[in-house]
């Protein structure tokens, strides 16, 4: 198991905070857990309660690019991410969405 913190988000170059981003990108309050096997949860603290996700899995399409699959609050998420950095303690995607480029900076203890 490797859990990494969200510890920040940019859409198209500019910071967001967690009063303004969807509930599966809150700087600081997501984690996401990546198991063995490919199994993947997201943990989140969103409208006042604790939630994960369901059906959540992973894959290295290749040594550059992250797929997530995940269900949360009822909402299917697909993510086809270009890692940008990744060592021991940092990781670093980027993706495409609804027009929009996101940019998330994770760490790990």
């Amino acid at each position: 198991m490797n859990r990494w913190n969200l510890q920040s988000v940019t859409v198209n170059g500019e910071p967001i905070d967690s009063l303004t981003m969807q509930y599966h990108l809150f700087p600081k309050y997501t984690d996401y857990v990546f198991f063995y096997e490919g199994s993947l949860s997201v943990e989140t603290f969103a409208n006042g309660q604790f939630t994960s996700s369901a059906d959540g899995y992973y894959e290295f399409a290749n040594r550059s690019t992250l797929k997530m699959k995940f269900t949360i609050l009822n909402k299917k998420n697909e993510i086809s991410a270009k890692i940008k950095k990744m060592t021991k303690r940092e990781m670093n995607l980027q993706y495409e969405n609804d027009g929009n480029t996101y940019f998330l900076k994770l760490y790990t203890n």
